[in-house]
């Protein structure tokens, strides 16, 4: 006598983290490759990025396509220079790379259901966004303080959704889904920091990773299944390695599928 169990549906809750959130990419390739459906996605900065576009239909091929033009060899040389106290610059930046692939979509185009995460500083509340342009959700999830422009919209200041919630996983939650994934990247650097000499990007890599970690232990427990792909040699505007940072996503992946497969089949 057989049993039928309905299929669970998964919500995965991507993290922040600047360039190493291309690991995303490399979880979200291993898992399709897998037969393992994901019903809805929260990104929170860099989080947002790609599960806006995963969600909006664009194909892990035609992202890692994308990587190959010479309009992404452009964004790397400019995220490479992206310069704090000019936040206007650096935001022209990400609007161009966004427009390459979102154009005027809106969250009512997704094919998914997504949600970007922000945070306001005039509540000092997260913002959970699920209407309206999909690069304007964006815009506020990724603006990091000093690096991007905050977005501003009905009476609130949105910056980095890393502030309050660097894992979405609460707001996956609000979603119609029973099974969550967390992708957290593990953003500890490995590598040996020069105590008598540290750029203004190390300064500001470190402390949102060593931030993100702390608020982060207090959210793990409510996800299903963490993967943390080992993302810590990586900087964080260090887009030029995009190839091996989503390998990296890939190899956490893999090693986690046994587990996934269990709970979810």
């Amino acid at each position: 006598m057989s049993f039928w169990r309905k299929p669970k549906k998964i919500g995965i809750a991507l993290s922040g983290g600047g360039a190493r959130g291309l690991a995303h990419l490399g979880v979200l390739d291993v898992l399709e490759r897998e037969g393992i459906h994901i019903s809805a996605v929260a990104g929170t900065s860099m989080g947002s990025v790609i599960g806006a576009l995963y969600c909006s239909g664009i194909t892990i091929k035609e992202i890692l396509k994308y990587l190959e033009t010479s309009a992404w060899k452009r964004f790397v040389i400019s995220g490479a220079f992206a310069i704090p106290n000019l936040p206007s610059l650096n935001s022209r930046n990400v609007d161009r790379i966004l427009g390459n692939f979102l154009h005027e979509k809106t969250f009512d185009d997704c094919q998914k259901p997504f949600c970007a995460v922000a945070a306001d500083i005039v509540s000092r509340k997260k913002v959970f966004m699920t209407k309206g342009k999909l690069t304007d959700a964006i815009k506020a999830s990724v603006a990091i303080p000093g690096m991007f422009e905050p977005v501003t919209r009905d009476g609130m200041v949105l910056v980095d959704g890393g502030v309050l919630e660097p894992v979405p996983i609460d707001a996956i939650r609000t979603m119609d889904v029973d099974f969550v994934i967390a992708v957290a990247l593990n953003n500890i650097d490995r590598r040996e920091i020069p105590t008598n000499k540290i750029s203004i990007f190390g300064i500001i890599d470190l402390s949102l990773s060593m931030m993100e970690r702390e608020i982060e232990n207090q959210y793990f427990h409510k996800a299903d299944i963490v993967i943390a792909p080992k993302t810590g040699d990586f900087a964080i505007f260090e887009f030029a390695k995009a190839l091996e940072i989503i390998e990296a996503g890939r190899e956490q992946t893999r090693e986690k599928l046994a587990e996934i497969k269990k709970k979810v089949f």
